[in-house]
């Protein structure tokens, strides 16, 4: 019986690990994201605002929202600054795991002709080509300053709390 239950348990597991190895496969994960950009794309384009406005619109959103949440780490309620928070991680862990923004793919789709991808700026200041690749790795730098100096900002919010409350 304890032998039956032991293959029982290598066949389940095996099938867990085919079932995990799928969601992590290379064409998985690139098939969900043309999807989710398709779906956002096709859902912008039947709105009646032109697609260049939209790109814009999207991109000044997708280039503020970080300066925007330092503001909401500094001076919101600490409740608020937690769920922007939480909401920042997933948001870089959709980046991870689809090796790459969806909102970045959705800003080119809608305007392929003026695209400026939001890390380009750092890129030209700094100094450094404008590719696929400094991109994904300028922005894997940027996301860590902006972890770094967000958890650091939280951090001596809580502290100063925890100062004025004694």
């Amino acid at each position: 019986m304890a032998r039956v239950c032991v293959c029982i348990k290598k066949v389940i597991s095996l099938e867990y690990n085919k079932t995990m190895e799928k969601y992590f496969d290379d064409s998985y994960r690139k098939k969900h994201k043309k999807n989710i950009v398709n779906y956002f794309y096709h859902k912008i384009d039947e709105s009646s605002y032109p697609n260049h406005i939209c790109a814009f619109v999207i991109k000044m959103v997708h280039f503020i929202t970080p300066f925007l949440s330092y503001v909401v780490y500094a001076f919101a309620p600490l409740w608020l600054a937690m769920f922007i928070l939480v909401g920042s991680i997933l948001s870089w862990l959709l980046f991870i795991y689809f090796k790459g923004c969806f909102v970045s793919n959705i800003e080119y789709k809608l305007d392929s002709n003026n695209f400026v991808n939001i890390i380009d700026p750092y890129l030209v200041i700094l100094g450094y080509p404008v590719n696929p690749e400094t991109r994904y790795d300028g922005t894997v730098y940027l996301v860590m300053l902006y972890f770094m100096t967000s958890f650091i900002l939280l951090y001596i919010r809580l502290k100063m709390r925890n100062f004025t409350k004694n």
